[in-house]
């Protein structure tokens, strides 16, 4: 129980990877807090388990945010934060509008940022933390038809990089983690749409899905879960995990 006594706080804790890493953070001892916009499914899962609590949040709304630390905090002193909640979507460039660029960019970056200043102040007080940021393969390399997505990506990327030489000797670490596609609701309604619509087999799908990353098969959530573990353990700071389903030193 390597993380009995400490309080995680994971955004978009209540589905896919979020969800994963909130068991697992639970599994090493940690109470937990699951935020998202979907307070009654939050609340469903809280109400299973003791060291999980439910609180709303919109991570695009300032005063939100604000608001859902103020309140986690007067539970207990937050010594964990996982910013997971984003979501990616796909198209054309030239298609896109500004409203829809905003729209990923304020979801999967700004509301990194609002979250972590958020939590800021007080982990530097304590003179303790550990912040992980959820980013993506896009956030290393450039996939087509996801620009926006994988420009916040990349900015979460450096966003971690700049943290992590900051707080350095101040007591807090972070660091990011990059999964290619997991097997998530998200990316499973993705496959059934492509099968839908152009007749494939669930496999063909995801194969057809996978093959302009070279990802070679789905990742599991509890994969990354793993992986988030293994920086609240270790106490690292800096790293971008890959979590491609290669195997790394």
């Amino acid at each position: 129980m390597a993380l009995s006594g400490k309080h995680a706080v994971v955004t978009g804790g209540g589905t896919g990877i979020g969800l994963a890493i909130t068991n697992a953070l639970v599994i090493g001892g940690a109470d937990v807090t699951i935020m998202g916009r979907n307070l009654e499914r939050l609340e469903k899962i809280a109400q299973k388990n003791d060291k999980i609590h439910a609180v709303q949040i919109d991570i695009m709304n300032e005063q939100s945010v604000q608001n859902a630390i103020q309140k986690t905090s007067e539970f207990k002193p937050i010594d964990i934060l996982v910013n997971n909640a984003g979501d990616a979507d796909s198209g054309p460039f030239e298609k896109m509008d500004l409203d829809r660029w905003k729209f990923m960019i304020d979801l999967n970056l700004t509301g990194t940022y609002l979250v972590t200043s958020a939590v800021m102040t007080d982990m530097l007080e304590r003179g303790a933390g550990n912040i992980i940021n959820v980013a993506s393969t896009a956030g290393l390399h450039g996939y087509a038809y996801t620009s926006a997505y994988c420009a916040a990506k990349h900015g979460v990327v450096g966003l971690t990089k700049s943290l992590a030489l900051e707080m350095a000797n101040k007591g807090i670490s972070v660091n990011a983690l990059c999964p290619g596609y997991a097997r998530t609701d998200l990316v499973m309604n993705a496959v059934k749409n492509i099968m839908a619509a152009k007749g494939k087999t669930e496999e063909e799908a995801i194969n057809g899905m996978l093959a302009p990353s070279g990802q070679q098969r789905l990742i599991e959530p509890d994969e990354i879960a793993e992986q988030a573990i293994k920086i609240c353990e270790q106490n690292l700071n800096g790293e971008i995990i890959i979590i491609d389903g290669e195997e790394r030193e």
